[in-house]
Order: structure tokens, then C-alpha cells, then sequence
């Protein structure tokens, strides 16, 4: 296999995407996209892309807007645009992909974390054979509540500004579970070592901007919405996947919500809970057993 970093012009005109592409040798069997999730970058998922790229698939994915090189100063990170330009960002690079790539392969879509709900709101459209929502969650019933705040304080700070207070409505209590482990970060995953280098990552501990926040709540809203459970396509395969123990999914709840709400609008969707793992299951000790679960699912 080989490996290979693009610049591709994104959809708000201003920045270039950084891309990664993993490329297998021989001739690919699939085509493979990851949407990384929120504060961090698709570097973080190496190991990962190089597993899918030696099982024969052409795997790729880019620093979303707002996020690692894709910014064009430190300055910008944590400042996305809109909902609409992450999603149209995944399906130009995943339609440029394919072009290149070989228009008759199957594409493959994966998102975690605020990526899953990119890659849901992306999952309409007829590109994807098959799509995995990682990390994923239901319905935040704060949602609005948040969005009225953080309109407000938009209009007295500007969509640029930090706030501490909005950081805390949104991931203050995703580590009450974990307090005995004091680390702010216990949340992610059982393995210590994983969570360190998170925390030693510039591109991984950023402050959202409020426009950053803005666009994370529009994007949960709309992979929640009525609209959007009914709009998916009842012949597409979806998988979703989260460790029993993620904050983000409700400890299951929230994922289990998402899987009925699927079910009861006809679609085909299943769903695999990884016991004691927390939110990124990538970097936890079920990695192996992911891995397969996702060749599984794609083959």
C-alpha cells in the first residue's frame, strides 16, 4: 500500500481540505470514508486506514473545516462555516474519490462522533453502499435551550468568541461517571496512554468557537430530526457502533433510540454495544474487535 496527502478546495470557498488517501495495492475492492469527529484530525485514525487499506480498500478522509491542517492559522481552529458545508465537503471529495478511483466501486462511509452526524446527514444520498455511524448519539433535549444561548452570545461576542460557559453545557458531564480516575479526558477511552496523547495534541484540545458550537447543535438536530429518519434510504445498510460506556450515546441509550426510531421507519440498520469501552472505540481495547465487525459488515 501506499500513502498520499491531497489539497482539496473545500466547499466555502476559502480553504483547502487536507486529505489522506491509503491506497492498497493491486486493485482496490472499495472505496472508504472517514469523517473524524470533533477536536481532533483524520491523522488520528493512521492505524486505522492502513488496516482497511491492506484488506484492499482505497480508504481516505480530511481534516474537516475548522479542524487540524485544514485551518490556514492555529487562529481558526474551532471555527467550522456552517452544518451544510461539512456535509458538502464529504460528498464532493467522496464523488472526486470515485472519479478517480473507479466510478463502479462500492463507497463506504464511516463517521464518528460529531462525524457520524456529518455522515448522517450526508447518508441520503446515493453515493454510499453501505454506512457506519460510530460514537453516535439521539436526541439532546437541551438542544434548544443551547442554541438560544449560544445565538446570544454570538450577538454580544461575535461567532468567533470562546465560552466557557457553553463548553460546560455541552461536555461538562460527560466525565461524572469516570471522576475516580481523575483525568478530564477518562471519558474517551479505558486506555490511559490513548488519552494522553490527546492531551498532549494541540489539534486535539482547541476551544470551539461559538460558531464551532452553533454548527455542532445544528448537525445533532438534524441527524435527529423526523425529516431525517424517514429520509434514509430503506435498502441502505447502516451499522451503528458505540462503547457501552460513551457519554456521547447515553451509556447505549441514546444509540439504542437512534436504532428503534430506524427500525420503526422501515429502514436496515443494526446495532453492536462494545461492553466497558467508552467513546472513541478505535482507540480502546475493543480496536481489533471493531475492525472486524466493520470488514464484516462491508464485505
Amino acid at each position: 500500500m501506499k500513502t498520499e496527502e491531497r489539497r482539496i478546495p473545500s466547499s466555502d470557498g476559502i480553504h483547502q481540505l487536507y486529505c489522506r488517501v491509503y491506497i492498497p495495492d493491486g486493485n482496490p475492492m472499495g472505496l472508504f470514508h472517514v469523517v473524524h469527529g470533533m477536536n481532533e484530525y483524520i491523522a488520528r485514525y493512521d492505524r486505522f486506514m492502513r488496516e482497511m487499506a491492506r484488506e484492499g480498500y482505497v480508504c481516505y478522509g480530511f481534516d474537516n473545516l475548522g479542524h487540524g491542517y485544514t485551518v490556514n492559522h492555529d487562529t481558526e481552529l474551532g471555527y467550522i462555516g456552517t452544518w451544510k458545508m461539512m456535509v458538502e465537503d464529504v460528498r464532493s471529495v467522496a464523488l472526486q474519490m470515485k472519479k478517480e478511483f473507479g466510478e463502479d466501486l462500492p463507497c463506504f462511509l464511516l463517521g464518528h462522533s460529531m462525524g457520524s452526524f456529518i455522515a448522517r446527514c450526508c447518508a441520503s444520498h446515493k453515493l454510499w453502499s453501505k454506512v457506519i455511524f460510530m460514537g453516535t448519539g439521539g436526541p439532546n433535549p437541551i438542544s434548544g435551550l443551547g442554541m438560544g444561548l449560544i445565538k446570544q452570545n454570538i450577538r454580544m461576542k461575535g461567532d468567533r468568541a470562546y465560552s466557557p460557559f457553553i463548553e460546560k453545557l455541552a461536555f461538562g458531564s460527560y466525565n461524572n461517571r469516570f471522576r475516580e480516575e481523575d483525568d478530564d479526558y477518562a471519558w474517551l477511552s479505558t486506555i490511559r496512554k490513548e488519552r494522553d496523547k490527546y492531551r498532549n495534541n494541540k489539534y486535539c484540545t482547541f476551544h470551539f468557537t461559538l460558531n464551532g458550537y452553533q454548527t455542532l447543535v445544528k448537525l445533532q438536530s438534524m441527524a435527529n430530526s423526523k425529516l431525517w429518519f424517514k429520509s434514509v434510504n430503506a435498502r441502505l445498510p447502516i451499522l451503528l457502533m458505540s462503547g457501552s460506556d460513551d457519554p456521547v450515546g447515553d451509556y447505549g441509550k441514546g444509540v439504542q433510540e437512534v436504532y428503534d426510531r430506524l427500525k420503526r421507519n422501515g429502514k436496515n440498520v443494526r446495532m453492536k454495544l462494545y461492553q466497558n469501552c467508552r467513546h472513541e472505540i478505535l482507540n480502546d481495547v475493543c480496536h481489533d474487535e471493531v475492525v472486524q465487525d466493520i470488514l464484516l459488515f462491508i464485505s
